[in-house]
């Protein structure tokens, strides 16, 4: 079983030499990463240079949302690198820091539970002492725009996790797949350009049976900036769009866009 790595960069370049991730992950055996260039950024082959990964940098795929950059990660992988229904498909963020020890334990975790789509702890800080709130209860329309008042908090208290758990969803800065199950579920819904995919693609899960399992002994750094967080900026706004879009998901009224190709 391989461990097939997405890693979409947004001119992600300097985070990417300043965290070890992606020189320590390319040297171990059973992984396989794949970086997908989403914008004009010449330092990101330059700081890939005698790395073990193959990289994506089409200009023609410039400028996709998130959820269609991963699925393009996807098609890469089965159709150009042989990753089989069988092998682990990670969707990591370029500001995670993670190393092959700890994806190697969930791995592990995951085959012994027979597990089909997982997160890990993340924390903000590099000494683990703040948790990054990326397990949460599934939203309505009236807590996705309550948490920005502080009226509802969906977030799963971690400190009362001490071993796994199933949860009704993750952040996409971290999901592990079951590469046949990702599959099966279409991938991501491109019809959303950045936010609430993740929260989509837990849901269909949770539709079909399938529950994301957190596993709280496995831990990565998340260094998150929260840019949606900005009242008004575009980044808020597309988190707005992709609320109404999931709400809509959920009661039916709105159609999965995919473009995913099956084993």
């Amino acid at each position: 079983m391989t461990i097939f790595i997405s890693l979409v960069s947004h001119s992600h370049s300097k985070i990417i030499s300043e965290l070890a991730t992606i020189s320590e992950l390319s040297s171990e055996k059973g992984f396989v990463l794949v970086v997908k260039n989403n914008t004009a950024d010449p330092g990101l082959s330059e700081c890939l240079i005698g790395m073990n990964v193959h990289l994506i940098d089409d200009e023609s795929l410039y400028g996709l949302g998130f959820g269609e950059n991963n699925n393009c990660v996807f098609n890469y992988c089965v159709s150009m690198l042989g990753m089989s229904g069988g092998d682990l498909f990670c969707v990591l963020n370029p500001d995670v820091l993670v190393d092959s020890i700890s994806l190697s334990r969930l791995a592990s975790l995951m085959d012994s539970d027979d597990c089909l789509i997982s997160s890990i702890n993340l924390y903000l800080n590099t000494e683990k002492s703040v948790y990054d709130n990326s397990i949460r209860k599934f939203p309505g329309l009236f807590s996705f725009f309550g948490s920005y008042l502080s009226l509802v908090n969906l977030a799963i208290d971690k400190r009362e996790v001490q071993s796994p758990i199933d949860i009704d969803w993750a952040a996409g800065s971290f999901l592990m797949f079951k590469a046949f199950h990702y599959a099966n579920l279409g991938g991501f819904d491109e019809g959303y350009f950045m936010y609430c995919e993740d929260i989509d693609i837990c849901f269909r899960s949770f539709k079909k049976g399938v529950r994301v399992r957190f596993y709280p002994s496995v831990s990565a750094v998340h260094y998150a900036g929260f840019a949606n967080r900005k009242m008004f900026s575009r980044h808020f706004l597309w988190h707005v769009k992709s609320a109404f879009r999931f709400i809509a998901v959920k009661h039916g009224l709105v159609r999965q866009v995919s473009s995913v190709c099956d084993f």
